[in-house]
């Protein structure tokens, strides 16, 4: 199994920024992301984001509101993963702020190695992260 781990910094208490992470929905289409839901809200529900020719649908399978903490899955999509699990969780660190670590393990998908498979995920976390510190400041 593979892991990619990336940790992020943010300007704003954990509370305010978990408004938007835990919206499983919202927090994409809150960076412009064109996001389709689908399913009851909560644990279950999936996501479509249309992004490429081959949409990405994602699973929310935990959604822990006193922990601060989000998984989610990858059910299908343009990815080179296999076997994802993401998770995103929140915690206080000094003067209100608020430390965002955002990991997942995966399979890299047939015909990818695994370093292809790490840059990719890894990036995305990347630009998650700075996206949500250009909204609540680094």
């Amino acid at each position: 199994m593979t892991a990619v781990h990336e940790v992020g910094e943010l300007g704003a208490s954990p509370e305010e920024v978990w408004k938007l992470v835990s919206d499983f929905g919202g927090m994409l289409v809150a960076f412009g992301v064109p996001v389709e839901l689908s399913g009851p809200e909560g644990v279950g529900q999936e996501r479509t984001i249309a992004l490429g020719p081959d949409p990405t649908v994602e699973r929310l399978e935990e959604l822990d509101h006193d922990a601060q903490r989000l998984v989610y899955s990858i059910q299908s999509g343009p990815l080179p993963v296999s076997n994802y699990r993401s998770t995103m969780q929140l915690s206080a660190i000094a003067d209100g702020r608020t430390k965002l670590d955002w990991s997942s393990t995966f399979e890299p998908a047939e015909g990818f190695s695994e370093a292809d498979a790490i840059n990719v995920v890894s990036g995305i976390y990347k630009g998650g992260i700075a996206g949500l510190q250009a909204r609540f400041g680094a």
